[in-house]
């Protein structure tokens, strides 16, 4: 039973938008959503978290690769109670974390003087009796229930998160498991009857950035996920969408002689669809903006399926995966004459 990470869609990530009046010339898609009206727990869950790496597998279920068939089983039980509790995809993240450091993933009838399973409770601290936990399903409604208790957990590092509720004597001790519990969340949690796909959106995303000024600038660009979209902000506490592309290049040491989406569009080389690289913007919503033409939204490709973006009113700077052709997307790439070095500006 090879578990390997997919790209499914999310379900969340897919808005009923309506096309509204521009509030300006300048600026992106002046588009209201549905899912801007209720701000879910997962807009923000994944920020300072690492995207899954596509096509890694974590477990063959026999042991010799990967997780063996029982720790995957443990991991279910406690994505599965995750999600029955409605534990935002963080929190489900720093639980599987919490037993891979603890446990390794087992069920253990033993540990330090009496702590025992996934999470190593300690009866005798009021954890529970032995018998509630050793029963997984138990112990991982145990743990989150002390997870929700730690105020502000959702923007602790997952370090710091599982430590508020293990309180380990070796408090930085979770860190290394987290990539891990990453792939075991996205992978198990998409392939278990009952439990939904994980959203990732607003993940870090695990990449080598090209070297040089357009690297600087794509790096620049993917730290500034989970800052607000404000209207006409070009940084560095708000940005809307063609302000973060400024803002991703004055970091790298160059003013752009353009400002808005469309501004972008026109001076930019056309690249094929398939074609593109990091760094290359992406064009979409098309003529969309009263009163102008060409795009009202642009977006950076990340890596080919994947772009950095800062959406609209309600949805922060994110990364989130797109479909070219679905999306009727259209590509470009600065050329050199848009983009003049700030000791020369």
């Amino acid at each position: 039973m090879s578990i390997a990470v997919g790209a499914a869609a999310s379900p969340v990530g897919r808005r009923l938008a309506v096309s509204a009046a521009a509030l300006a010339a300048l600026g992106c898609a002046a588009v209201l959503s549905l899912g801007s009206l209720a701000m879910t727990p997962t807009a923000t869950a994944m920020t300072g978290v690492s995207c899954p790496v596509d096509g890694v597998a974590v477990g063959d279920g026999d042991g010799s690769t990967g997780l063996s068939a029982e720790q995957i089983k443990n991991a279910q039980a406690i994505i599965a109670a995750g999600q029955q509790m409605q534990i935002p995809v963080r929190g489900q993240i720093v639980a599987i974390t919490a037993a891979l450091q603890e446990s390794g993933l087992r069920n253990l009838d033993h540990g330090d003087r009496d702590s025992i399973g996934l999470f190593q409770m300690r009866p005798s601290q009021g954890w529970g009796t032995r018998e509630q936990i050793l029963n997984p399903a138990w112990a991982a409604r145990k743990f989150y229930s002390m997870l929700l208790k730690v105020p502000g957990w959702q923007g602790m590092t997952v370090n710091d998160a599982a430590q508020a509720v293990e309180r380990s004597g070796y408090p930085d001790a979770y860190g290394k498991h987290e990539r891990k519990a990453v792939q075991i969340v996205t992978a198990i949690g998409g392939s278990t009857a009952g439990v939904t796909p994980a959203d990732t959106a607003g993940c870090t995303p695990v990449i080598d950035t090209p070297t040089g000024a357009t690297g600087t600038a794509l790096k620049s660009m993917l730290d500034q996920v989970g800052k607000p979209y404000v209207w006409g902000a070009t940084g560095p506490d708000a940005f809307d969408c063609s302000g973060l592309i400024v803002w991703g290049w004055r970091q790298a040491g160059y003013e752009l002689s353009v400002r808005t989406s469309q501004q972008m569009y026109n001076v930019a080389t056309p690249v094929p669809a398939g074609q593109e690289k990091p760094g290359d913007l992406i064009f979409t919503e098309m003529d969309k903006q009263a009163g102008v033409a060409g795009p009202a939204h642009v977006l950076v490709v990340v890596r080919p399926g994947l772009a950095v973006e800062a959406p609209r009113t309600g949805v922060p700077v994110r990364t989130r995966k797109y479909d070219a052709a679905k999306e009727h997307m259209r590509f470009g790439r600065l050329p050199k004459s848009a983009l003049t070095p700030k000791s020369a500006a």
